[in-house]
């Protein structure tokens, strides 16, 4: 038999196994006994086969890497591609094998392998189609061999981007593609430190449809001019995963990216670009699938999300440059838009969009919009046109003609609902746009809530604010940093010691008080203790944290303070907004109730609310007489 083909037992086999003396071979002799006999294809390696020498050529390469066992014992590891005839698989060196071997392979050169270990694939980190991954850790042997040029340097398995719109994400693909728009690389530092270069490339193939993929490193710091003038590009090991509601690429450290294919994908689709790729208009996976979302919908979906919209321009602002704290000079325009639900919602458009004539957006405008990022802002909902994202005049889908119909037979004059809220940010100067509701209708509701948070709004009073916790005085403030925070205006808001040092600024400096305080809310339905932070809970004790100090350092001191607190309980009818989610605390899931957002109720506002609500109360109850009256007829 071949080396490797007896697949009697994954065990070390008896020297009865084989002819007399062989066990007492010199591993030159043992090793001519091998080539003799051929080498094993990578396609046949499994956990059935215990003995193999595979010769393959080295296709990439990670960094030795360094971690700690389980025993805390400091070890090192890289893992390689290895690609034959037959097919691709990947090997993880470890420990001593990994320092034998780290600098003995390189990529591009052909080695045989052997008396290596083989265990299933472990997805997480493979992306080889293999089912397994081989592993070195104690007695591996790697050789250089001679180089007959019949393995492939990279062995691709494309895939076109009309089938990665319906693979289950993350996943890893092989693309063959035309760049039809490079960004120039960015410099920056990643959230742990570490200094990166990216270069984000739009990929779009002969299925009509374009993703975004970010490039890495020296790959990412080619000149502008490698990826200019739509050249045909072939990548492997492209990680996909979801990004604001659509799908984006990745090009992972171990893939390959090459240019100027012969293979007869890239041949394909250089023809296609040339007879009508250029000037098709594509599918953009990067963006959100859904179709048209209407306004109505969008009130709903849970943010932030990604969506495409359709609406005429009833409002607009003038485009305006500015630059951003991070020194980049940006230009914006901020438009209304309204849809047939007659809601509307504002959207800013950014770059040679916004700078647009402003008689492009006159005149009730009608437009699409392709790639909206929706976050929720100043208690409403606004969007931003992503950069992927386009911007239609005049549209001619059936979205678009039943808006433009809606908006020639009343639309023009209807009283809209703004989703967007105006004004300056913070929690004391906007109105939540939360669901109304009692204190029990919220309490049951916010039992049901997800990761996703929910916002409610409550007209309630004060019945009470914890002075004391387990028979010890609870603190109502806590000194707060006031310096900005790195490449912000911002301050940082962090607790401080005693001695005013901020450990999140590594530095004293100014400081101010911030309360922090556990209220119960009332109303005919039940109570609920909630948590309240500064700005709310300034408008809920009607004094700032600067007075309620002064109040407790002054004469009679914290039983000053709690009385002028008592006098507040039952006074006024407060508006309370409230959010709601589900953490992780402990270990345990958890349902975080806060409240952040406190102001005396509108009297009127509020009683039109009322009259509302008793006038459909009675043409419910007159509904059910007639109801029964005519039954009983």
């Amino acid at each position: 038999n071949r080396v490797g083909l007896d697949i009697k037992s994954a065990s070390e086999p008896a020297d009865s196994d084989f002819a007399p003396g062989f066990a007492f071979l010199v591993p030159a002799m043992a090793a001519a006994v091998v080539a003799d006999a051929g080498f094993f294809p990578i396609s046949e390696v499994s956990s059935y086969h215990s003995k193999w020498v595979l010769k393959a050529r080295v296709t990439a390469k990670g960094q030795l890497r360094s971690f700690n066992s389980r025993n805390g014992q400091a070890m090192q590891v890289f893992d390689c591609s290895l690609n034959d005839e037959s097919g691709e698989i990947r090997a993880s060196f470890f420990g001593d094998m990994a320092a034998k071997y780290f600098s003995l392979i390189e990529p591009g050169k052909v080695f045989t392998f052997s008396r290596g270990g083989c265990k299933i694939a472990n997805r997480q980190y493979n992306r080889c189609n293999h089912r397994y991954e081989l592993v070195f850790d104690r007695d591996g042997l790697v050789e250089p061999a001679t180089d007959d040029g019949n393995i492939e340097t990279v062995r691709f398995n494309f895939v076109d981007l009309r089938t990665v719109q319906s693979k289950t994400l993350p996943c890893s693909v092989d693309i063959c593609g035309i760049i039809v728009k490079s960004r120039p690389f960015v410099a920056f530092t990643s959230k742990n430190g570490k200094e990166l270069v990216k270069r984000d490339l739009t990929i779009a193939d002969d299925t009509a449809t374009s993703m975004e993929i970010a490039i890495w490193g020296d790959r990412a710091k080619q000149e502008d001019k490698v990826f200019e003038g739509n050249p045909v590009v072939c990548l492997k090991g492209i990680s996909v995963k979801e990004f604001k509601g659509g799908r984006n690429g990745s090009l992972e450290q171990a893939g390959a990216m090459v240019f100027d294919s012969t293979l007869p994908d890239a041949e394909r689709v250089r023809q296609w670009w040339k007879a009508s790729g250029g000037q098709a208009s594509f599918t953009s996976l990067s963006l959100a699938q859904e179709g048209v979302t209407d306004l109505a919908t969008l009130q709903t979906k849970a943010l932030p999300c990604t969506v495409e919209l359709c609406g005429v321009v009833v409002n607009f602002k003038p485009s305006f440059a500015f630059t951003s704290q991070a020194g980049k000079d940006l230009v914006k325009r901020e438009i209304v838009v309204a849809d047939h639900t007659g809601l509307s919602m504002q959207v800013t458009l950014w770059g040679d969009r916004a700078q647009q004539e402003d008689k492009v957006f006159d005149g009730g405008a009608l437009v699409l919009l392709q790639g909206v990022l929706v976050k929720e802002w100043n208690g409403g909902r606004s969007g931003s046109l992503l950069e992927a994202g386009s911007l239609i005049f005049s549209p001619t889908t059936p979205e678009a003609e039943k808006v433009r119909l809606w908006w020639s037979t009343g639309g023009s004059s209807q009283s809209l609902t703004a989703l967007s809220q105006e004004g300056a940010g913070g929690a004391s100067a906007r109105l939540a746009a939360g669901r109304a509701c009692s204190v029990a209708e919220m309490r049951r509701a916010a039992e049901l809530v997800s990761t996703q948070p929910e916002v409610f709004c409550v007209i309630s009073r004060l019945a009470l604010v914890q002075m004391k916790k387990q028979g010890e005085i609870q603190p109502l403030m806590y000194m707060a940093c006031q310096e900005s925070k790195a490449g912000s205006s911002l301050p940082c808001n962090k607790r401080v010691g005693e001695d005013g040092f901020c450990p999140a600024c590594g530095r004293a400096g100014k400081a101010a008080p911030r309360m922090n305080i556990r209220c119960r809310f009332s109303d005919h339905s039940d109570s609920a203790w909630l948590t309240t932070f500064h700005e709310a809970a300034q408008g809920v004790l009607g004094i700032t944290a600067e007075q309620a100090m002064a109040i407790e350092s002054g004469e009679n001191g914290r039983e000053a303070l709690e009385a002028a607190i008592r006098r507040r309980y039952f006074q006024h009818p407060l508006q309370v907004s409230v959010r709601a989610k589900m953490d992780m605390y402990n270990g345990e899931q958890r349902t975080n109730i806060t409240c952040f957002d406190a102001r005396p109720v509108s009297y009127g506002q509020q009683g039109r609310t009322m009259l509302k609500s008793i006038k459909e109360m009675l043409e419910q109850q007159a509904k059910a007489t007639l109801a029964l009256s005519t039954a009983a007829a």
